[in-house]
């Protein structure tokens, strides 16, 4: 099945609160996910053909302190602003999103994101589709984990997902059974900040 780019919030079995996402991709499978400190980025590889799509590259994680948003597209950065300001998660989330709109393509691709305050033990997922806005908190037992898509899991969804670390729940997430995976990444929070990992097919 072909759900698109998705997002995750969950828990670790040690209970340790983590982020991911994961480019899925027909159109534009030459992608990886590029690490920076408190950013990640989803960018072109050398060899992709050059486009004007708008979607292609873009912020896909902002984090600071024990604050963190994760998304597939221009959304991350306004929502990031936000919750430095101290919005709270929800308010940060619903105003961006609805700011933005949905991704006007030709499927009106849904915008999603997650955010989590790691110190509060509070996380949310969103979505604003064509005829759909949500910003809703998911609770998430150790082991446990939330998914939403642009295609399909427009609602979350209970996914299992092992690992301890960000690279072993990154290589879990790139390999959730949906069609198509291209490149994925996981924040995973512990005491000393946000530990990040990605993986991509190139």
């Amino acid at each position: 099945m072909y759900i698109g780019r998705f997002v995750i919030a969950g828990r670790t079995g040690a209970g340790k609160w983590y982020l991911a996402y994961r480019v899925s991709s027909r159109s534009f499978p030459n992608r990886f996910i590029k690490l920076y400190d408190g950013r990640a980025a989803v960018l072109p590889t050398p060899d992709a053909a050059a486009s004007d799509n708008p979607y292609i590259s873009y912020n896909c994680f902002r984090s600071s302190g024990h604050i963190a948003v994760i998304g597939n597209g221009s959304q991350v950065d306004p929502v990031f602003d936000k919750l430095t300001l101290g919005y709270p998660l929800r308010d940060a989330l619903a105003v961006s999103l609805l700011a933005l709109d949905f991704e006007r393509d030709a499927y009106n691709t849904p915008r999603i994101a997650a955010a989590l305050d790691a110190s509060a033990g509070a996380a949310y997922l969103a979505l604003v589709g064509h005829q759909k806005l949500y910003s809703r908190m998911v609770e998430a037992e150790p082991g446990q984990a939330w998914l939403i898509s642009t295609y399909e899991c427009t609602e979350p969804t209970s996914v299992n997902l092992t690992g301890d670390t960000a690279e072993r729940v990154t290589d879990a997430v790139f390999g959730c059974p949906y069609e198509h995976p291209v490149t994925a990444m996981t924040a995973l929070w512990d005491e000393s900040g946000f530990k990040l990992a990605a993986r991509s097919v190139r």
